[in-house]
This record gives structure tokens, C-alpha cells and sequence, in this order.
């Protein structure tokens, strides 16, 4: 009887966690279903034009009125600038991207659709709504997050996948990119098939470099030269003869294929990612709005992109520095690294420190970027772009009552808008209500400024 009751345990727990592991596949496959678009702010403007109109042509009016107010492209940037007379054009994608938002906030159970088409806010949807109004984007952020985590687990997925694809360097991933000119290549030397070949050697050798710095290993990449020379053949973007010259307009053309070549290899072969680079692309930047996954474009001293989680998924976390966001089914838990608690202060002003005297040597100046300060202090101690401006925000009070060991000088240099730039490529440094974009620092030692 025992051994029949025992049969009876085992046979049902094999059934649950074959169910479980079936649901996990389900959620991991559904992450290339995301809608295409990136930005958590489209779901706050819908949800302000549901709940102020119903006939969508009217909800539409509203979505592109807010979008253009939020600065929402429809790229990974925010838009600097507005079209006063949208094109045609625009104008279907303004609609195609509402209804990219409408059919996952109905996943998420944010807004429902009557038989007549009327589109309503959900008993959820209105509680998200004033979640935004009353406690502000970060918790907006977050909520949204949990939504999403509960339908897809995209966000477990990508955290895990980082730190098995890099061990040397946990959880970062690069993805290199560097120009002919980056190259020491000029521009004008480029005319044919032989030129582009000998670019392509030298990218090998710098990429097979860069893997084995940062990731620890370095393939074999040779043999890519051929295949990328072979689909740009086959495009007829060069010629069949290494003399052949090539059309000077299609040079942008050449470079781009060749770079997103070697984007879809490092996500595929060197990192073994599963699914669409587009898939990677959405996720990973949602994450960067939540402050569990960093993301970066800019990187000092490196050409290309970086990305690294702020997060584990672990059981349990005894680090006070590390907060609970998501629990899941199996037991584990989603972690931010906070980084919050005050005595945390020292440990972030000694790295904003020592950051801010290494691109000292190449500013030569006492001001330097803060946007590229931002970066190297984020990478060291692993936080986000949020956690950064918050720790700055409460050192700088602590600099303007005199009782920090440094100095800090905090100004404007130019405003984004104050450029020719079409995007808002970096998110700014927002400190004491105003946006900053330089710093200075003094560091008294034995009376001498350093």
C-alpha cells in the first residue's frame, strides 16, 4: 500500500513539473511575440486617451498628440523634434504603433474591447492609470514590468541567458562595431571589393581581440570574411573581381550589412541566443527603462554596444544592496542591485571619483562628460541609470551642506535640443530638478587640491 502510494506521489509530480516545464517553454517561446515598440510610456498615453475618449478616431488624436508631447519615436530613441503637419505616412505608423499597444495591453488585461469596438479601461488598467498619476513612471515602470514578466518571463529569460553567455565577465555582452575609419581606414581609400576585404581582415583581428579581453575566449572568425563577401556578391553590392569597383552610394549600404552580419553572429554563435536579434533588441531596452538590464551605445573607450544585467535570478539574496521586484513559480525571485542604503554614499563618491580622474586624462579639462562618467560608474558597481541619478541626486545635497570629503561642480554645457540632433540618443542626468551634463570634481588631500 505504501509503495502503491508512493508510485501514486511520484507519477503526480512528474505530471506537474512536466506541466511547469511545458508552461516555462510556452512563456520563453511567446518573448518573440512582443509587440514592436519600445517605449513603457505608449502604455501610460493609451491609457490616458482610453479613459478620456471612446470613439477611437478620438483616442487616436489623443495618442498622437501625447506621443509627439512625450517625445515617443518609434525607435530605441525619443525624438527631439516634432512634426507639426505629419505625413501620410507617419501617419500609418502613428496608427500602426497604437494598435502594436492596444493588443498587448489587452494581454495584460489593461483595456477591453466591446462588439461595438468601444475600448474601455479595465479595473486593472484603471489602478495602473493612477499608479502613474499619483506615484510617477518609476512605479509605472515597474507594474508594467510584473505584467509583462507574468505573461512572457522574457525578463528571466534574457538575465540568465547574460550571465551563461559571459562566466569571464559576468553577464556582459559586447557587440563591436567599429567603422573603416575606426579602423584607420580612410573613407576616400575604399573604392573596391580588395579594399572592402582588407577592412574586413583587420575587423576580424579587432573582434577576435575584443572577445577574448571581455569574454574570455577567442574564436576563430576567419572564416566569416568569405561568407559576408559572398552575400555581398550576391547582392551585387560588389563585383566578382578584387579590382572591381563598387558604387560609391551603396558604401553606407555595404557597411550596415556588414555590421548587422556580425550582429546576428555574436548573438548567435558566439552567445548562443535562441531567438530574433529584433526580440533581443526589445527586450533588452525595456529592461534598461525598468533598471534591470543596462544598455549602452556610448561606452569610453569602446566602439559598439554593451549590455549587462543589473539583476540576478537567484532563490534568495542576504545583500541588503539588492531588492525583490518579481517572484516566480519555481521559487526564485527577479533581484535589482539598489544600491540604495545610505552607507552606500562612501563606496559611490570613491567610484565617482576615481572615474572622473581617469577621463580627466583625455578631457583635459576640469569639467568632463557626465554622460560618459554615468556609464564607467554604472558598469563598476553594476547599477542603473536610475540608481545613478538618485545616489548623484543625494550626494550633491550632502556636497551643498559641506559634508562630503569632495567637491562637486555640477553644470550645463549644451542642451540636447540646443544640437542639430534629430534623436535623444542618451537619457540625460536629471540633479536638483535640472538637467547636468558636465562635472567637476575637487579632491582635498593633506590641504592640496588633486
Amino acid at each position: 500500500m505504501i509503495i502503491k502510494i508512493f508510485i501514486i506521489i511520484s507519477i503526480r509530480k512528474t505530471i506537474f513539473l512536466e506541466k511547469l516545464r511545458m508552461l516555462e517553454t510556452k512563456k520563453i517561446k511567446s518573448i518573440t511575440s512582443v509587440r514592436k515598440f519600445y517605449f513603457l510610456d505608449y502604455f501610460y498615453i493609451l491609457l490616458l486617451s482610453v479613459d478620456r475618449f471612446w470613439k477611437m478616431e478620438e483616442i487616436f488624436e489623443s495618442f498622437k498628440i501625447l506621443k509627439q508631447l512625450y517625445q515617443l519615436g518609434e525607435s530605441k530613441y525619443k525624438k527631439l523634434t516634432s512634426e507639426s503637419m505629419p505625413t501620410k505616412k507617419q501617419l500609418d505608423r502613428y496608427r500602426y504603433t497604437l494598435e502594436q499597444v492596444i493588443e498587448e495591453a489587452k494581454e495584460y488585461y489593461l483595456i477591453s474591447e466591446e462588439k461595438n469596438g468601444k475600448l474601455e479601461l479595465t479595473k486593472s488598467g484603471i489602478d495602473l492609470l493612477k499608479i502613474a498619476e499619483t506615484k510617477g513612471n518609476r512605479e509605472f515602470n515597474l507594474e508594467i514590468f510584473r505584467l509583462m514578466e507574468n505573461q512572457y518571463e522574457a525578463f528571466k529569460y534574457i538575465i540568465n541567458f547574460a550571465y551563461e553567455a559571459n562566466k569571464h565577465k559576468p553577464g556582459l555582452l559586447i557587440f563591436p562595431n567599429y567603422s573603416p575609419s575606426q579602423m584607420g581606414i580612410a573613407r576616400k581609400s575604399i573604392k573596391c571589393k580588395d579594399d572592402i576585404i582588407q577592412y574586413l581582415n583587420s575587423l576580424v583581428q579587432r573582434l577576435e581581440y575584443d572577445l577574448e579581453k571581455f569574454i574570455g575566449r577567442r574564436p576563430n572568425l576567419v572564416s566569416h570574411t568569405n561568407k559576408i563577401v559572398n552575400r555581398l556578391e550576391n547582392s551585387e553590392l560588389l563585383g566578382k573581381n578584387k579590382k572591381d569597383i563598387f558604387n560609391p552610394r551603396d558604401y553606407n549600404k555595404i557597411i550596415k550589412r556588414i555590421r548587422d552580419y556580425w550582429l546576428a553572429v555574436f548573438l548567435k554563435d558566439i552567445y548562443h541566443y535562441e531567438f530574433s536579434a529584433s526580440s533581443f533588441d526589445f527586450w533588452i531596452y525595456r529592461g534598461k527603462q525598468i533598471g534591470i538590464i543596462q544598455v549602452s551605445e556610448f561606452f569610453p573607450n569602446f566602439s559598439g554596444r554593451i549590455v549587462y544585467p543589473t539583476s540576478i535570478i537567484s532563490e534568495k539574496v542576504n545583500d541588503p544592496d539588492f531588492e525583490s521586484l518579481y517572484e516566480y513559480d519555481n521559487g526564485q525571485s527577479l533581484f535589482v542591485h539598489s544600491l540604495m542604503e545610505h552607507q552606500n554614499d562612501e563606496k559611490f563618491v570613491d567610484t565617482l571619483v576615481k572615474y572622473y580622474f581617469d577621463l580627466r586624462k583625455s578631457y583635459r579639462g576640469y569639467f568632463i562628460n557626465l554622460l560618459a562618467l554615468r556609464e564607467l560608474v554604472c558598469y563598476s558597481l553594476k547599477i542603473s541609470d536610475y540608481v545613478f541619478e538618485k545616489l548623484l541626486n543625494e550626494v550633491y545635497k550632502l556636497n551643498i551642506l559641506g559634508k562630503l570629503k569632495i567637491k562637486i561642480s555640477l553644470e550645463v554645457d549644451r542642451l540636447p535640443e540646443e544640437t542639430k540632433a534629430i534623436y535623444l540618443k542618451r537619457e540625460p542626468v536629471i540633479v536638483d530638478g535640472q538637467v547636468r551634463n558636465i562635472i567637476g570634481i575637487d579632491v582635498t588631500k593633506g590641504g592640496r587640491k588633486r
